[in-house]
């Protein structure tokens, strides 16, 4: 920390005592930038580190890193304290972060922010409501950040009723979590999205939801079940030439249908399961994880995830199959269902995937008291011709002993391992 023989800033490090330490002798510009990256309360402190330091967290050169949770002060103080922080800093904003369940119960206050001066240029907004009922988000709100956010995250919220959603020329990440949207707005705000790079839709239900973006590399989904009942139907992926990751995180719960039409580049999927009912590649479909056609091969594919499925060994052939150059694969296996591996396919069948390209196999769950799942470990060490890295979670200790012999005796295997 320095003493007070600093002087004010300058318009450049040329400009500056020469006895500051070397981060304080940094343009304005760059401080401005370490003071906006800092958590609210910290940000603010920085005025106390020095003369050189004071003016910045007040300054245009610190764009305001608003983020009104439990770390920036206790719930009885944090409105206020919100409303004299957006009144003192001058704009623009980065980031503005609200937990409304801690808030004011008067939705003018919060509307009140965000008409603020200070939230010009907002690059991340957030905005996240844990009660029963949805908050519902000004119209205004997004219409007025729309041409400058960057991330948008929303939970417990009611999207604004527009006949035409506004466009976000800016907008990377988009965040929802039990957001009330219409299938059509949501829609047409991805597919007006000039840069989108990631959806998150969490908690969320549509009867049918179709993707056209140019810029999509990454959908993470899943969806409430309300008595049992899937309230996602389906997913179809029209044209995501970007799209690398497909990432259904609860797959038990929906959507009951995938269909993917076109996506080039998708190198990850999963996880999948029985709970999805129909997944379809081009004319490739399964159903309840089986392939009932065949047609098409995806090459693209690099990492896959199974969930569910007892492990049925002619199952996960079947997704061999379908995508020949798989180099890791994933699977999660539940003792409780009944495992049945009496192979139907031609044991000399050439499968690529396994003559040329499996790396590494994960099993978890792996309860090797059943000769079922032993044989399933096995098939991968015998026929996994440049297999690598084998990873196996044990539930149990009995009798691994048997599939130890079975890692030893691989050969070209370099890593394997028992959790």
């Amino acid at each position: 920390m320095e003493d007070d023989r600093q002087g004010p800033p300058g318009d450049g490090a040329e400009d500056l005592d020469p006895h500051l330490d070397l981060i304080s002798r940094l343009p304005d510009e760059l401080l401005g930038t370490v003071v906006s990256l800092l958590p609210t309360k910290d940000g603010a402190r920085t005025q106390a580190v020095s003369r050189r330091w004071r003016p910045l967290w007040r300054s245009s050169m610190a764009p305001l890193n608003l983020i009104a949770d439990y770390h920036l002060s206790e719930k009885d103080s944090r409105a206020a304290l919100v409303s004299r922080i957006l009144a003192d800093h001058p704009g623009p904003a980065r980031r503005f972060s609200i937990q409304l369940m801690f808030l004011p119960e008067s939705l003018d206050e919060v509307d009140g922010w965000f008409r603020s001066g200070t939230l010009a240029g907002l690059h991340q907004l957030e905005a996240t409501n844990l009660c029963n009922n949805h908050y519902p988000l000004p119209q205004h709100a997004l219409v007025r950040f729309a041409p400058t956010l960057r991330v948008l995250s929303l939970g417990g919220c009611r999207f604004p009723d527009l006949a035409r959603p506004p466009s976000f020329p800016h907008l990377k990440q988009l965040i929802l979590y039990d957001v009330g949207i219409s299938e059509g707005s949501l829609q047409s705000v991805i597919s007006g999205c000039r840069v989108l790079q990631s959806v998150s839709l969490h908690n969320m239900g549509f009867g049918r939801l179709c993707i056209r973006s140019p810029t999509l590399r990454s959908i993470g989904f899943y969806a409430p079940r309300t008595q049992g009942v899937t309230t996602f139907r389906e997913l179809v992926i029209e044209d995501a030439p970007c799209l690398d990751r497909l990432l259904p995180v609860y797959p038990d719960d929906g959507p009951a249908t995938i269909r993917v039409i076109r996506a080039p580049k998708l190198q990850i999927l999963g996880f999948l399961s029985e709970g999805i009912s129909t997944l379809q590649f081009g004319t490739t479909v399964f159903q309840k994880m089986f392939a009932v056609s065949l047609t098409t091969k995806m090459y693209t594919l690099k990492i896959l995830a199974l969930d569910s499925i007892g492990p049925n060994l002619d199952a996960v052939i079947d997704f061999l199959k379908c995508f020949p150059c798989l180099e890791k694969l994933h699977v999660i296996s539940h003792p409780q269902n009944a495992m049945n591996n009496v192979l139907k396919f031609d044991p000399l069948e050439r499968i690529e995937c396994l003559e040329l390209h499996l790396k590494k196999v994960v099993l978890k769950n792996y309860n090797a008291d059943k000769s079922p799942a032993v044989d399933f470990a096995n098939f991968f060490i015998l026929n996994a011709k440049v297999l690598e890295e084998m990873e196996i979670g044990v539930l149990h200790d009995g009798s691994y002993r048997m599939l130890c012999n079975s890692l030893w005796g691989k050969t070209g295997l370099r890593r394997w391992c028992l959790t």
